[in-house]
């Protein structure tokens, strides 16, 4: 009899128990999709700019708009600055949330020191036709697409248009795929990257808070508990339809290379400042670290702006040389 009213009581505690952690089970994974949703669909910005400023300025054409295929058959669309000659290229990738437009004095400036320039945006920012982020996951092969596109690039004399030498900038996502990209490709001599996170998932959690602003406390049990910080990148990886998530950026870093790098940090905000720091220390080979007071975390205005330009500008003539061109002043 006794037993009976165990196998009883052990029956109605199973009959509660069960569905509480089936409820929890789902309700964990479901939010943890949610929020995978959210990172996945960032606000489209417009953009508020062309380099058309630029043809008057040199009172020549030097720029294009341009398309190529992804790996993955997706469409990327950005502009070309041409030198119309053999010359070093230098990609720029924007930021989370931000378009091409964001980065167009600096592209003028490193046009105006030499280089070929292309900028584009990257999948579920400014126009591209994608209409969600992989937040890393899809954008180094993106990445690498725009170099393939490059190196198809000839002179009209039939040379290749690229000499054999391309560098790489990027802010935070930006940076952290122009990175993970800068170790599968020889002709990847430069690479400059604006706070820039370590990994995928560290990126993720750091927007997270971003995005919940004040509230970041029903954020935290993803960002700062080890497990659920484990369930929400297995469940970016089931939204994502990727069987392992993307490199880690150690593993570019500490690795030999002739490479050469910079990473700039500001004041901007505190985890992507430490991280790129911390890039930074385990580094090999010849690296640079640019600490200013405002960094393309945020859109700069003309003093900031001409700062931040001009180190960036700085590095990449002295680690891939090229031949400035001449301004003439407007009449």
């Amino acid at each position: 009899m006794a037993s009976q009213s165990k196998r009883i009581l052990f029956k109605r505690i199973l009959w509660v128990f069960i569905p509480a952690v089936v409820l929890l089970f789902c309700g964990t994974f479901g939010l943890s999709y949610y929020l995978n949703h959210r990172l996945a669909h960032p606000p489209k910005t417009q953009l508020y700019g062309s380099p058309r400023d630029f043809q008057i300025i040199l009172q020549r054409p030097v720029w294009a708009d341009e398309k190529w295929k992804n790996s993955d058959g997706t469409q990327s669309i950005g502009w070309f600055l041409s030198q119309n000659k053999p010359a070093p290229a230098i990609i720029l990738s924007h930021g989370y949330g931000s378009n091409r437009s964001d980065l167009l004095t600096l592209s003028f400036e490193l046009y105006k020191a030499g280089y070929h320039i292309l900028m584009y945006d990257l999948r579920g920012h400014g126009e591209s036709p994608v209409n969600w982020s992989g937040l890393g996951t899809f954008e180094k092969d993106d990445l690498l697409s725009a170099i393939k596109f490059l190196k198809g690039l000839k002179t009209q004399a039939n040379q290749d248009l690229i000499d054999g030498r391309i560098g790489l900038y990027g802010v935070d996502l930006g940076g952290y795929i122009a990175l993970a990209a800068s170790s599968e490709d020889p002709m990847i001599k430069a690479i400059a990257a604006d706070s820039v996170c370590a990994d995928v998932t560290q990126f993720a959690n750091h927007r997270l808070k971003t995005m919940a602003g004040e509230n970041k406390g029903w954020v935290s049990l993803f960002t700062d508990s080890s497990l659920m910080n484990r369930v929400f990148a297995l469940t970016m990886q089931a939204y994502q339809v990727r069987g392992d998530s993307a490199k880690s950026l150690v593993e570019v870093v500490t690795a030999h290379s002739e490479r050469k790098y910079l990473f700039i940090v500001g004041k901007d905000n505190a985890l992507p400042t430490a991280a790129t720091r911390q890039l930074y220390e385990m580094t090999k080979g010849a690296k640079e670290l640019a600490e200013l007071e405002q960094t393309r975390l945020t859109r700069l205005y003309t003093g900031d702006s001409a700062v931040y330009d001009a180190r960036v500008t700085k590095f990449f003539s002295e680690s891939i040389p090229a031949t400035p061109i001449k301004v003439t002043a407007q009449k």
